[in-house]
């Protein structure tokens, strides 16, 4: 009689799933990455220092889009 080797898979989730605060938090920062990664298609930066203009510009459009108006 021949064996047979039966693989048995188990599905567990990795991790827990996101809070609703934190996918709203990735929701914005996915939105703005992409308007960001858009705008720098053309620079000329390369390595290191597009990566630091790339986290300067998303952090900077972040505050922008937070900051609420001083009331009057």
């Amino acid at each position: 009689m021949r064996k047979e080797l039966k693989l048995i898979l188990r599905e567990t989730p990795i991790g827990v799933p996101p809070t609703p605060k934190q996918a709203a938090q990735r929701e914005k920062f996915a939105q703005v990455a992409k308007e960001v990664a858009g705008e720098m298609k053309d620079t000329k930066l390369r390595g290191a220092a597009r990566v630091r203009a790339f986290n300067a510009s998303v952090s900077q459009k972040l505050k922008e889009r937070t900051t609420t108006p001083p009331l009057e």
